[in-house]
């Protein structure tokens, strides 16, 4: 029975955690004038260059159809530019254009700096101890659920 309280609980406070983490991250993003999708494909394509629109799509977890809406909002704003695959004719390459590098560049340090703001409460070992810990809760809960790795 101890045990069942411990699990609600931890389940409880990694909600409002994850809620309060959530807000504070999406408080940032708006602050550059970005939502949360806009400035995670920026940021892919910032950390890991060039990528097939499926790929992003697939790394964002959304839709072709919501990916294709987000690029279109980002190519508006000239951060973003579309080729044709050399190799696939058939896959649209997405990339920063000069533009949306020296835009992204400009503000991530300040979002790493958010993202350190929140978690300088955590020592070195308990960051690592923690990240380890939540990899083990999510694979098990994906396990559970069925679905792919």
């Amino acid at each position: 029975m101890s045990h069942n309280k411990e699990y609600l609980k931890l389940t409880t406070v990694l909600f409002r955690s994850m809620q309060n983490v959530e807000a504070v991250i999406k408080n940032d993003i708006s602050s550059y004038q970005l939502n949360t999708s806009e400035f995670g494909v920026l940021e892919l394509l910032y950390n890991r260059g060039k990528q097939p629109i499926q790929s992003i799509a697939n790394r964002m977890l959304m839709a072709n159809s919501s990916m294709t809406y987000v690029i279109d909002k980002l190519e508006d704003k000239k951060m973003i530019s579309r080729t044709q695959d050399e190799v696939d004719k058939r896959s649209t390459m997405i990339d920063l254009t000069k533009e949306g590098q020296l835009f992204f560049s400009s503000i991530f340090p300040s979002h790493v700096q958010t993202l350190s703001n929140i978690y300088q409460c955590l020592s070195p070992e308990e960051l690592t101890a923690l990240i380890e810990s939540l990899k083990k809760i999510g694979y098990r809960a994906m396990e559970m659920s069925g679905a792919k790795k």
